[in-house]
């Protein structure tokens, strides 16, 4: 019983190594196949080639069989250095199957007893002539199907060959079967490098987004943590409040935890595993970034009209990111200004307004701007609105108008209320 046992498992193990053996073997081949096809190509291929060289050798009398056979072999030898040798892709190239296939031809017809009713020998040229013309282009098409038909025109003028216009017609549909196949993989080929192009594109709008929000994230986070200890060194250098310069410092330390999760979540976009995540922030989540701001010590005020459940989720998303980065701009340049920040909503559109009153105006060039005002622009222009950013009567001004429909709809305009 433990000897049957034995070879039980002995036979088991053998047979999932030859399965691994051809698994391999199969994979190694598959890289060898031209680009555009497949297995089932060549498979077709050689079982046709197969099947005809067989039975045309079958046709020759028993005199004729070693040079029938040796014809045979000339035919089969590209598919036995494929398979055999593992020879590269060069073996299913034009000018081996041409030059093998046409001799393999031409010995059946000139070196055996000939005519033959029903010959199959010239079908190998029509195949011949269908396959160069799939793996090159139509000149070689052409050339492969004009070498075939003079072979048979030779052939039928020293009578070796009956019914050549039935064969002549052969080889005209396999060059155009050749030719249909060759236009099939061209177009493969352009749908896979789009397809790629496309992948690339996606790969590169999704790290361009993930930059934007971590960006967002930072500056955000930073500029209010800023402001928090810049209250507890005035509270301790200027008015010796130990209470007032403390609680600054907690509110800097939870606001740390707070952008420490946030970036957290948005790094875990580059992640594709599943995974629970926070939602995005929205256009009812300002209130509370206005706060933050006022908190830790940013003169700023907000006034909001409208209903705030008509902005969808994408339009929220973006006009609190042009909140925060506005208001970080101004906690950086200027902390000791007074700003306002506008939201209106109206059925069709949605603007928000931040508006930071500066004792002088100032100026910025399009090649000033950073990555968070590209980033603002790339937010506003993907939902279909407008954006402008610029001094003001008062100071400095960010304006964006938003459409609610659609995203990718027309805007309804914008205007700079300064």
């Amino acid at each position: 019983m433990m000897r049957q046992d034995g070879l039980f498992f002995y036979d088991r193990l053998m047979l999932g190594a030859a399965t691994g053996y051809l698994r391999e073997l199969l994979r190694r081949h598959s890289e060898l196949i031209p680009i555009g096809f497949n297995w089932a190509f060549v498979i077709t291929v050689d079982v046709t080639m197969l099947g005809g060289g067989v039975i045309a050798t079958l046709q020759r009398p028993s005199s004729d069989l070693p040079v029938a056979l040796a014809a045979f072999a000339l035919a089969v030898s590209p598919l036995l250095l494929f398979l055999v040798y593992g020879m590269k892709a060069k073996v299913y190239e034009a000018p081996l199957l041409l030059a093998a296939w046409t001799t393999a031809t031409a010995i059946f017809l000139f070196g055996t007893s000939t005519p033959i009713t029903g010959d199959f020998a010239p079908l190998l040229l029509v195949l011949m002539v269908g396959v160069v013309g799939a793996l090159t282009s139509m000149p070689g098409g052409l050339i492969a199907a004009i070498t075939a038909a003079a072979l048979l025109l030779t052939a039928s003028a020293m009578h070796r060959i009956d019914a050549i216009v039935m064969y002549l017609s052969f080889i005209g549909i396999g060059w155009l079967v050749g030719y249909l196949i060759r236009i099939q993989q061209q177009l493969m080929l352009k749908q896979q490098a789009a397809q790629a192009q496309l992948a690339e594109h996606a790969v590169a709008d999704e790290r361009r987004r993930i930059a934007r929000e971590v960006h967002d994230v930072i500056a955000h986070s930073l500029s209010i943590t800023l402001l928090h200890i810049t209250g507890a060194r005035r509270g301790l250098q200027q008015e010796r409040d130990v209470d007032d310069a403390v609680d600054a410092l907690e509110q800097a330390e939870q606001l740390g935890r707070q952008a420490m999760a946030d970036i957290r979540r948005t790094v875990g976009l580059l992640d594709s595993a599943p995974m629970n995540v926070a939602p995005e922030p929205g256009v009812a989540d300002i209130a509370s970034l206005v706060s933050d701001f006022s908190r830790a010590g940013l003169n700023v005020a907000l006034h909001v009209d409208g209903q705030v459940d008509r902005v969808s989720a994408a339009v929220g998303l973006a006009l609190y990111r042009i909140a925060q980065e506005s208001l970080a701009n101004i906690a950086k340049h200027a902390p000791d200004s007074r700003s306002t920040v506008a939201l209106a909503i109206s059925r069709t559109s949605a603007r928000l307004t931040i508006e930071n009153e500066l004792p002088v105006t100032v100026a910025v060039s399009a090649e000033s701007e950073g990555r968070g005002l590209r980033g603002m622009r790339q937010r506003v222009e993907l939902l279909g609105g407008s954006i402008i950013v610029g001094p003001s009567d008062d100071g400095w001004a960010v304006v964006a108008d938003v459409p609610l429909g659609e995203a990718g709809s027309s805007p309804s305009g914008w205007f700079c209320g300064a």
